[in-house]
This record gives structure tokens, sequence and C-alpha cells, in this order.
């Protein structure tokens, strides 16, 4: 019988350590007057991002990985290469060859064309993971909503990680914008 409890505690450990292993913590904020109900579209714009350490993901894995990540939600999403593609179709500019200021210049002036709302991620990597999500209409680079998220320090800055934070992202946007549309569906009924 001891030995039983002793082998249930020690799975109750590592149950416990594995919760606290992945805990995020997060915050997000939605904007006044913001309507994240009517962005049916959203552009990945180039994420501000520099690779610290040898494990460190590249710029284009982290584009990649947010990409990646935006697959299993409701609003369809442009990503940065599809948008970079198609600008370069439309204007002649390839935003991929240019520095990175005005690449992300010819992005904000040229998104409108794809998408409802561009995402730009800001990554701090200094003693921990850090990524933080702002949502801009396009055209007016009106800002809608901010989420920010930070992973267990004791997590890598590789792919997988950077796909997860990025997958909570996306779900708590399109969270937002649902909650939104309940809201809305609701202040009609009323007035009806």
């Amino acid at each position: 019988m001891r030995k039983l409890v002793q082998i249930l505690l020690v799975v109750c450990m590592v149950v416990l350590s594995a919760q606290v292993a992945f805990a995020y913590s997060d915050k997000e904020t939605v904007y006044e007057g913001a309507d994240l109900k009517s962005v049916h579209r959203l552009a990945i714009g180039l994420p501000l991002y520099t690779p610290v350490g040898d494990k460190a993901a590249t710029k284009e894995e982290l584009t990649q990985a947010i990409a990646d990540a935006s697959k299993g939600i409701r609003t369809y999403v442009v990503s940065y290469n599809e948008a970079a593609k198609a600008i370069k179709a439309d204007k002649g500019v390839d935003i991929l060859a240019l520095e990175r200021h005005k690449a992300a210049d010819e992005f904000k002036k040229n998104v409108d064309k794809y998408a409802d709302a561009y995402v730009i991620l800001t990554v701090a990597n200094n003693s921990g993971i850090a990524f933080f999500f702002d949502v801009y209409k396009t055209g007016t680079d009106e800002m809608l909503y901010t989420y920010q998220i930070a992973a267990n320090r004791y997590q890598d800055p590789t792919v997988t990680t950077y796909k997860m934070l990025s997958e909570e992202f996306f779900r708590h946007f399109e969270t937002a914008a649902a909650e939104q549309q309940k809201k809305a569906a609701k202040e009609a009924k009323k007035k009806k």
C-alpha cells in the first residue's frame, strides 16, 4: 500500500510539473471602437525579431511558424510570402529583397488589397521568450487588438515553441472576434 501511495505521489508531481512547464502568461487588449468581427482576411507582416543563441529559429522559420499556426482558424490568413508575391505581381516591388524598414513601408501601403487587417509580431527573447502581436486595420493603420504572451523561461527559442505561442494568438484573436459578434447579435436582438 505504501508503494502505491508513493507511485501516485510521483505521478501527481510529474503531472503538476508538466502543467507548470508549459504554462504561459498572456494579456489581450481589444481597443475601443475596434471592429474585429469585420476582419475576414488577416495578413501576417514581417516579424520584428533577432535570433539569440544557437538553438534560435531564423526569421524565415519564425515567419513560416506563424503561417503554420494559422492553419486551424476560420479567418483567412495571408502569409507574408503570399503578400510579397502579390505585391511583386501588382506593383513590381520585391519586398523580400528590400531593407526591413522599406519592406515594412511597402507592405503597409499595399496590403489593403489583400487583407482587412494585418498583424505584426515583435519578439523579446533576452531572458525569456515574449511575443507581442499587434493587429492593425489596413489602410488606416489603426490599432485594433494586441496580444502578449510569454513562454516559460525554460523553453527554448525553437520553431515548435514559436508555433505554439502563435497558435495561442490566433485562438485568442478568433475568440475576441466571436465575442464581439455575439455582443452585436444580442444588441440587434434587443433593438427588435
